[in-house]
């Protein structure tokens, strides 16, 4: 039987999934938790960041060690791209079965996309550690200029956003899906840089330096 603190989670977290983090407000977490006012929330979580990180971590714990073993087979041998692009991908969407791991990953689709400075920060707290280290090990198959224009947070962008569409559809058969995200996910990755998009970027780098 869950307490206060379970089920404040539990409701907090089917909200968020379905309205997004900022459209919910705090007292009506509280009154669907069947809580009479805000305070027990308070009490429990602080704040809405608070709530928001009771939310998320035990799901950016059981990521952030699925993708750290990923990453530990591959470094074991010779890392290929799409082994890679499988360690981005194949973590969260192992999430698809259940319930709850759907409703996180679309609180996870939603964080990602949105357009503030705290994007990458709100995004990828509690798994700093796997990305941090899968950043490091996918860029020598990354155009240069393509690091400079963030090629891999796109690609996380991509990887999420379609991983929460897929959690709202809550389809059975996941093994397709998730097959050709990770296809999609290393074309991104890997695609070449044209020379439109490399003029524009010398462009931009001489403005911002004069």
């Amino acid at each position: 039987m869950h307490g206060t603190r379970e089920k404040l989670i539990d409701t907090a977290r089917q909200l968020f999934a379905e309205r997004g983090v900022e459209n919910v407000s705090l007292r009506e977490i509280s009154r669907a938790a069947k809580q009479g006012n805000v305070s027990a929330l308070q009490y429990h979580f602080g704040d809405r960041e608070g709530l928001l990180s009771a939310v998320m971590e035990p799901y950016h714990l059981e990521i952030d060690a699925r993708r750290n073993a990923l990453l530990d087979h591959l470094e074991s041998g010779e890392p290929d791209l799409r082994g890679l692009a499988g360690a981005l991908v194949r973590p969260p969407a192992s999430l698809l079965g259940d319930p709850g791991g759907r409703q996180f990953l679309r609180i996870f689709g939603h964080l990602i996309n949105l357009p503030h400075e705290q994007t990458l920060h709100d995004a990828t707290e509690g798994i700093a550690k796997s990305w941090g280290r899968w950043r490091r090990m996918v860029v020598r198959w990354i155009p240069e200029e393509a690091v400079r224009m963030h090629r891999r947070f796109t690609a996380m962008q991509l990887a999420h956003h379609e991983l929460g569409r897929r959690a709202e559809l809550n389809r059975r058969d996941q093994v397709l899906f998730t097959s050709h995200l990770v296809d999609l996910t290393a074309a991104i990755l890997a695609a070449p840089v044209s020379e439109e998009t490399r003029r524009a970027l010398d462009k931009r780098t001489k403005r911002r330096g004069s």
